[in-house]
């Protein structure tokens, strides 16, 4: 069922009002201008849409969104980016691609299908084939050889995208994203001289680059008729050595445009050479490819979505303001938020859970053999079991007690508190936000703390009774006669160095010296650091870390970074270990790979280093920034009194973010069943 396109609504903020304009993409009518472009889930079944899809998709069509993109459905067996993709190539996608278009449009939205080769920017593990690419040159990233394509590949490829392209027109999809452009994926590495190094008539000139995208665009075309809708991702620059930059892109979309084929651009950038710009993180600026879609826009007669970290409203609208774009695309702000759009257009725009471009619970999970989730969005991907509407009101109001304002125990509090039950949240600290308020001071991290800021709101609302400044014992909780109680007490750092323990080093001398830190001596309680730093991280591998190391630079100290694993930033998500790693060495921090700190005799480091004993001299500070232990012993104190407990987080294991806001959700909903 398609439901009619609203017009905008009274109540929408004047401010605001440019976004809730309808605008005509082709023949295709869109209710807004705010779009989720396509963006890799890893929900396919069997390589087929599966109904988590369409759960997926419905969620974001119901939070508002004008426009949604499906990716990155692959064209030819060649090519398959990460293992849970769909095959738009298989005569089977048909039921499942119309389910989707099914639900999107019940609730006024539309979607198009991105067509999708990924070319050598991808692995052989997912095909049992070769990687094709325009010449025999391995991707900086991914590091495998592609095959050279003969002109019998690419006519393959042509007509793999025509047929795709037939199989979203049958299954009532509104319209098709020929993914030409962004990232190096196989159109846009023909394009670039960066990666495509031809003699023949697919290489060389712009206009042989652009040969193999035109006769795409043709042949897509010629199959969907005249009237479907056809939209171009394009890439705006490669951001890498000799490749594509903006005035190529303006003349490529000049070109594409001309062919009265295109009904509109989205404008992104960067290669896998600069893999972090491809989905960037929070160590990028926002709005960082709004430049890129403004140049297109000076040049083509057809609309353009800019796209890039945009998460705030007015950043949105900003942009549509100054004719920068069409349309403006808030992708992962939706994973986040599928309600980000009504949320908008209904004044709550202090209810919307904000991304914070961590990349960890969306991008950085699809390499791995599951879909992609949110951190604090614990219905991300998990729609059918925890989304808006499988949240059940409770018949019996129980009293719940959550001991811990932390993520876990904040998201528990929240989550309780929304179904009816009366919930006391206490924390032993003066504020709420637990690890991640410790970790949002690290300089460039600050985005962390608004996951705290939504679960601030979110708990007034819903009127918990928050009680800060109270450490309480398993007497006082009981006390309080609670009919479920949740534990989130999260972990700390130890007394000891736990990394050491798991390669067999039982202790470490000199770690009670006062010139040894923890994290939170630094970031918590503000304790002096020298000159000469030496940061421990013990295998835990990620921001704490290097985050710390990062910021003790950029003040002029010297820094030590010293790690287990075999290189600084091991345990990051790939996008941001592209650029994390080369600024720890840019920023003159010397790394010490493979190695373990055994002790610390003064300003003398005893360590381990790849199998050498070795020293490091004239330490002023040590940094202990590895594995927290949890803190459990109000659980084992609560555990046996009769009443439901259970813990959630870091009080079960150190771990991270993510864990603690998924499990504080899925504990509240155990609320009334746990015996």
């Amino acid at each position: 069922m398609t439901s009619t396109i609203a017009s905008t609504a009274a109540t929408v903020d004047p401010a605001l009002a440019p976004l809730f304009e309808p605008i005509t993409l082709g023949k295709v009518e869109i209710r807004n201008r705010v779009v989720m472009t396509g963006h890799g889930t890893g929900m396919a079944k069997d390589h087929l849409p599966s109904d988590q899809h369409v759960a997926y998709y419905r969620e974001r069509a119901k939070g508002g969104a004008g426009l949604i993109g499906m990716a990155f459905p692959q064209v030819h067996p060649s090519s398959q980016n990460v293992p849970n993709e769909v095959r738009a190539y298989y005569p089977e996608v048909v039921p499942g691609l119309r389910k989707i278009a099914d639900a999107v449009h019940e609730y006024g939205a539309r979607i198009v299908m991105q067509l999708g080769h990924t070319g050598r920017q991808s692995s052989s593990t997912w095909t049992g084939r070769p990687l094709w690419g325009p010449s025999n040159t391995p991707c900086p990233f991914n590091l495998e050889m592609p095959k050279e394509m003969e002109v019998e590949d690419i006519d393959e490829i042509v007509a793999g995208h025509a047929l795709s392209a037939r199989h979203a027109k049958q299954a009532g999809i509104d319209g098709v994203e020929i993914h030409s452009g962004y990232g190096g994926y196989l159109l846009a590495a023909f394009l670039s001289p960066f990666s495509n190094q031809r003699t023949d008539e697919y290489g060389g000139s712009l206009e042989n680059r652009m040969r193999f995208l035109l006769r795409v665009i043709e042949a897509v075309r010629n199959e969907v008729g005249p009237d479907y809708l056809i939209g171009m991702n394009l890439q705006g620059s490669d951001f890498s050595p000799g490749g594509l930059e903006i005035d190529d892109a303006k003349k490529i979309a000049l070109a594409c445009t001309a062919t009265g084929a295109i009904d509109y651009i989205i404008v992104k950038g960067a290669t896998y050479l600069e893999a972090h710009q491809n989905v960037p993180d929070m160590q990028h600026p926002k709005r960082i490819w709004e430049s890129l879609a403004a140049a297109v826009k000076e040049v083509v007669d057809v609309p353009v979505i800019a796209v890039g970290r945009v998460n705030v409203p007015e950043d949105a609208v900003d942009i549509i303001n100054q004719g920068h774009a069409d349309m403006v695309a808030m992708t992962r702000q939706q994973i986040a938020d599928p309600e980000t759009v009504n949320k908008m257009k209904e004044g709550r725009i202090d209810e919307i859970r904000r991304c914070i471009g961590c990349n960890q619970g969306c991008i950085d999970r699809l390499f791995k053999p599951t879909h992609s989730s949110c951190v604090h969005n614990p219905a991300a991907g998990f729609e059918r079991e925890l989304g808006s509407d499988t949240l059940v009101q409770a018949t019996i109001r129980r009293r719940v007690v959550v001991i811990g304002a932390g993520p876990a125990g904040m998201k528990a509090a929240e989550a309780s508190a929304r179904q009816g039950h009366e919930v006391i949240l206490i924390e032993r600290r003066p504020i709420t936000g637990g690890q991640l308020r410790i970790a949002d001071k690290i300089k460039g991290r600050g985005e962390i703390g608004l996951v705290i800021d939504h679960l601030d709101v979110m708990i007034r609302k819903y009127g918990v009774d928050l009680r800060l400044g109270w450490a309480a014992t398993a007497e006082e909780v009981l006390a309080l006669a609670p009919d479920h109680i949740i534990v989130a007490t999260g972990s700390a750092p130890g007394d000891d160095i736990v990394g050491n323990i798991s390669l067999g080093i039982k202790s470490t001398p000199g770690l009670d010296q006062d010139h040894v830190l923890s994290v939170w001596d630094v970031l918590e309680d503000s304790k002096p650091v020298g000159n000469h730093v030496a940061v421990v991280d013990d295998g835990e591998g990620g921001w704490k870390g290097i985050g710390l190391a990062l910021q003790f630079a950029e003040e002029g100290r010297e820094v030590e970074l010293l790690t287990v694993l075999p290189f600084a930033g091991s345990k990051l998500g790939p996008f941001s270990a592209n650029l994390a790693v080369p600024r720890i060495h840019d920023a003159g921090i010397k790394t010490h790979p493979f190695t373990s700190l055994t002790a610390v005799e003064g300003s003398t480091l005893h360590i381990s280093e790849k199998g050498r004993e070795e020293t490091l001299r004239d330490i002023d500070t040590v940094v202990l920034a590895g594995w927290h232990r949890p803190v459990n012993d109000l659980y084992f104190a609560l555990k046996n009194s009769g009443i439901p407990v259970e813990r959630i987080g870091d009080a079960v294991a150190s771990r991270t973010m993510l864990e603690a806001v998924h499990e504080g959700e899925r504990a509240a909903r155990r609320v009334g069943v746990l015996a």
